[in-house]
């Protein structure tokens, strides 16, 4: 049994990734969302470990990997980053697991950059048609993109995120019901989210998602795939979890009711139930 966090350079670009699992067993590569981090699959990894070698990878720009002002962050060039994590860590081909943003990147994989390495495909509330909801477009672009310009607003917010009626204003867009979480349970999320370094990378980031419209290549996908949405998922249309089931040839769509973006935090037994009868 292995259980490490390591790092591997890309381009003089240092990423961050969690393996845990023996490395004989299945593969399983996961990518976090936006302004998110490789803890999001802390229950995924606990829940697979024994039967998958689970590899969770904070992206260029994000987490504890680096953050370079000048960095390519389209949703390809973060995929061939995750392809060449997985090339140093001899995977030649695995099961790709996905969230929001990373669920994007992980149809990038599937459809178009190397289609053959990917045995299944999870995607957990993964944005597909290139748009956040109406709400999270008002409440979070507009933020991000004048953060790009003026850092020290993070710092404000990092320090307001510790109460928890801002969070109820800042992320409101991410649960169904926040109130049903311990708050401090996704304490690092924030910290995370609100790091320094965070500014450039989060905005261009957020500038890929609208770059990239994967509707016109579902079909291409071969592989296995499950997408998981919560109904009230107030970040990524649920429209786009219907686009997966509709377009993808071998594809089974799970709505999880009362439950937001993040499954893993709201519902995460029906999440781990779904994943788990996918996987196993």
């Amino acid at each position: 049994m292995v259980d490490v966090s390591s790092t591997v350079t890309l381009n003089s670009h240092r990423l961050t990734y969690t393996a845990s699992g023996h490395p004989d067993a299945p593969p399983l590569l996961m990518i976090h969302g936006w302004f998110s981090h490789r803890g999001v699959w802390r229950q995924t990894i606990e829940a697979f470990q024994e039967s998958h070698y689970c590899v969770a990878v904070d992206l260029l720009g994000f987490g504890d990997s680096d953050k370079p002002e000048d960095g390519n962050y389209s949703i390809e060039a973060q995929g061939h980053r995750i392809l060449q994590v997985a090339d140093a860590l001899g995977l030649d081909t695995f099961t790709l697991l996905g969230h929001s943003m990373g669920g994007q990147i992980s149809l990038c994989i599937a459809s178009m950059l190397a289609p053959r390495r990917v045995n299944r495909l999870g995607i957990v509330s993964g944005v597909v048609a290139a748009q956040l909801t109406p709400l999270a477009e008002r409440l979070s672009y507009w933020q991000v993109a004048l953060g790009a310009s003026f850092p020290w607003l993070y710092d404000f917010a990092r320090w307001l995120s510790r109460y928890r009626w801002y969070s109820y204003i800042h992320y409101r867009t991410w649960f169904y019901n926040m109130d049903a979480l311990p708050f401090e349970d996704w304490e690092m999320d924030r910290l995370m989210e609100l790091q320094p370094g965070i500014h450039v990378s989060g905005y261009k980031a957020g500038q890929a998602i609208h770059n990239t419209n994967l509707t016109a290549h579902l079909q291409k996908i071969a592989a296995p795939t499950l997408a998981i949405f919560g109904r009230q998922d107030g970040t990524v249309p649920v429209s786009d979890g219907y686009l997966i089931e509709q377009h993808v040839p071998n594809s089974q769509l799970v709505l999880i009711d009362q439950c937001g973006h993040f499954a893993m935090y709201e519902q995460p037994q029906q999440y781990l139930d779904a994943l788990r009868a996918f996987l196993v």
